[in-house]
């Protein structure tokens, strides 16, 4: 791994450990100083929904700026004040301040996701970047199987506030990381992103581009399943007597992830085909989760779970080639970040239809709906993808790899 490359992958794994540890953190955070679990819900609620909202002015602050790295590192300050001042204030202050605070601080997420992704076209070559994609993958994935470990492990070993504190410290180092983050500065885009529209030059083209527009579809659809993995998790555990099974189920999808991460990591796929595998990839998520509805077995089930999760991992790094290999350079922050907060907003909105429908149906029925989200998604996508996937007209990668006008470090 290049010097550049370890560079933003310690930047991203630090912002993005915050970003998932903090779910857990502020759950144990409220549960301490106010004894309610539902106190910690809309406080993760609050730092999560602004993430759809403000993905297009993120994408389009990072995409009109000459050094995107800063828009980047200042969001990943505001993230880490969000999470300090909340750790302060609960108990103390009002919550509808702490949520206004945490709104904010939400804000600030698409940048630790989609913008910050979008800054590899300019730090590696552009035959390297498939393989940048598939480290950035890893990114998520490590900090999804430690950011909340690490947040509950602290909280345990000191409290949840010191664990707030240590994700913001987390969620700063990275931020400071970002900041020097050895990336080209842009000559002034403005016009050209005037031309487009300053903040629906992003959702046009996810629309009219065929490609993004299948892919971007595909996966939000795909992620309803994925969403509905948690609670589905819980009712598993329940069936089987053991509150500690659903972690396992959840870090099974995780691990599975990591390991189909680096596959794609090792030995990424052609970018001309990166949209097809983004299609294989949601069917190869849906096929072991119908599966596991027929399982009795809890091993056998978090096998399927983990063959879902690896399925996972070449799919997210094919979808970021294809994103990058279908946007124009001024509009690549706002097509990761939309992408990124479709994603999300999904995965919410399968989380409540997986808790919706609990109650009134059985494990294996919402195993086989989880599943058929993405296998649906997957199939059709594949037919309504162009046979021949060019590349947007206006993509440059002149700036891709370049190191005659790169910022000195500091």
């Amino acid at each position: 791994m290049s010097g550049r490359l370890t560079h933003y992958a310690a930047a991203a794994v630090l912002v993005r450990l915050a970003d998932e540890g903090a779910r857990v953190v502020l759950t144990l955070l409220a549960l301490q100083r106010t004894g309610s679990a539902a106190v910690g819900g809309v406080l993760v609620a609050a730092l999560l929904v602004p993430h759809v909202v403000a993905a297009p002015l993120v994408g389009a602050l990072a995409d009109r700026a000459r050094r995107p790295r800063l828009v980047v590192a200042a969001a990943g300050c505001g993230f880490a004040a969000a999470l300090a001042a909340t750790a302060t204030g609960l108990g103390r202050l009002p919550l509808t301040v702490l949520v206004g605070v945490l709104l904010a601080g939400g804000c600030c997420g698409p940048a630790l996701t989609g913008a910050l992704t979008s800054q590899l076209p300019g730090l590696v070559p552009a035959q390297r970047l498939p393989r940048a994609f598939g480290l950035d993958s890893l990114t998520y994935n490590g900090a999804g199987i430690v950011g909340p470990a690490a947040g509950a492990a602290i909280a345990a070993a000191s409290s949840p506030a010191g664990a707030t504190y240590a994700l913001a410290g987390s969620a700063g180092l990275g931020a400071a990381l970002a900041a020097v983050l050895p990336v080209p500065v842009r000559a002034h885009q403005q016009r050209a992103t005037r031309r487009i529209g300053y903040l629906l030059g992003g959702t046009k083209l996810l629309v009219r581009d065929r490609v993004l527009a299948t892919v971007t579809a595909a996966t939000s659809i795909g992620q309803l399943g994925m969403g509905a993995l948690p609670v589905i998790a819980v009712l598993i555990a329940t069936q089987h007597h053991s509150a500690a099974a659903a972690g396992w189920l959840l870090t099974a999808v995780a691990t599975g992830g990591l390991f189909g991460s680096l596959a794609w990591t090792w030995r990424p796929g052609r970018p001309e085909r990166a949209s097809t595998v983004v299609m294989l990839g949601l069917v190869g998520v849906g096929l072991p989760l119908g599966a596991a509805a027929f399982s009795s077995s809890l091993p056998l089930t978090a096998t399927f779970f983990a063959l879902a999760g690896f399925s996972n991992g070449p799919l997210f790094g094919a979808l970021l080639v294809t994103r990058n290999d279908h946007a124009p350079t001024n509009l690549r922050s706002q097509i990761f970040t939309l992408g990124a907060g479709a994603k999300i907003t999904a995965t919410a909105a399968g989380a409540a239809l997986g808790g919706l429908l609990a109650g009134h149906t059985s494990v294996a029925v919402l195993l086989l709906l989880a599943a058929a989200s993405p296998l649906l998604a997957g199939a059709l996508g594949r037919v309504l993808l162009p046979r021949t996937a060019t590349r947007h007209p206006m993509v440059d990668r002149t700036e891709q790899g370049a190191t005659t006008t790169t910022e000195p470090r500091g």
